[in-house]
């Protein structure tokens, strides 16, 4: 099991939603589908309910950065409470990321962008990044991401439709499972 990652993840999303939305000293709730955690923390694949239970009892997530982490089973996905002094870490010791900050800043300011738009911004931040067309079939139309993970290490699926563009952050490892 890798407790760093998934705490680095939760964090990551919240600090994901603290730049969309703002702060606020509350319980967070995160969502998580539960083969999804069982694949990138490493974990045998376990039903909600049993994975709920495991990670319950892990002493590596009673008493964390984030505080006391709890957890439930809910239709498949395992939800997270994070308590609200987690939620006030993440703003006072999580960086904003640049990349993430200018992404979403973009996407607010322009829900009408185009792929063009948002290769610019990842362009600024490293000229390796890649751009690819997604399979026929498939839910996103392209994923951008960085190969070597150090601007980000995540994959941004990204669909236009309606005449809007929006984007969704998959780990590698869901991504890959994605296409699967």
């Amino acid at each position: 099991m890798n407790p760093e990652k998934f705490i680095q993840n939760i964090i990551d999303q919240i600090k994901e939603a603290q730049i969309k939305l703002g702060y606020a000293k509350e319980t967070v709730r995160l969502y998580y589908p539960a083969e999804s955690l069982c694949r990138w923390m490493g974990l045998q694949v376990m039903g909600a309910q049993a994975l709920a239970r495991f990670l319950s009892d892990a002493p590596a997530f009673a008493d964390t950065v984030l505080g006391k982490l709890e957890f439930a089973a809910h239709k498949g996905r395992i939800e997270v409470r994070i308590p609200p002094e987690g939620a006030q870490y993440v703003r006072q010791q999580a960086p904003e990321p640049e990349f993430l900050k200018d992404l979403i800043g973009f996407f607010g300011r322009h829900p009408h962008c185009s792929l063009e738009d948002i290769c610019k911004i990842f362009a600024k931040y490293s000229p390796d990044y890649v751009c690819e067309k997604m399979p026929e079939g498939a839910d996103f139309d392209y994923v951008l991401y960085f190969p070597d993970g150090n601007v980000d290490a995540y994959y941004y699926c990204v669909k236009e439709e309606m005449g809007h563009t929006i984007y969704h952050r998959f780990v590698k490892e869901d991504y890959q499972a994605f296409l699967a």
